[in-house]
């Protein structure tokens, strides 16, 4: 099997556990909020590697957009982030505030180092 399948599909089995959230591992799917999107990650070789030493993914958490959906995101971004981190070889390295789409779907980009 492929590492990065491997670390995608560690990465999509810690999200799902995440209580309410629905995983999108399509990057052209129709969210329905709560839910989380794996999207492809960036690759890096180190010198003279003939694999990925390295993936990057970026993880979308979208939220319905209203009036509290900024708090929503503020409750979730920590559990995903708690979920990522208990995968073997992943950390988190930032969140930052966005949206999905559309400026109606809010969404925290966190990215995930990962090391293969």
């Amino acid at each position: 099997m492929s590492p990065v399948k491997d670390a995608a599909d560690g990465l999509v089995a810690a999200l799902g556990a995440v209580d309410r959230l629905k995983v999108y591992t399509d990057p052209a799917a129709t969210v329905t909020p709560p839910g989380v999107v794996l999207g492809p990650p960036s690759l890096a070789w180190e010198a003279y590697c003939t694999a990925p030493s390295s993936a990057r993914f970026l993880v979308y958490v979208v939220e319905k957009g209203d009036a509290r959906a900024l708090e929503r995101l503020w409750d979730l971004v920590p559990l995903v982030a708690e979920a990522v981190d208990s995968v073997a070889g992943a950390a988190v390295v930032r969140a930052d505030p966005g949206s999905w789409g559309t400026p109606e779907l809010p969404a925290y980009i966190i990215e995930v180092e990962y090391g293969l």
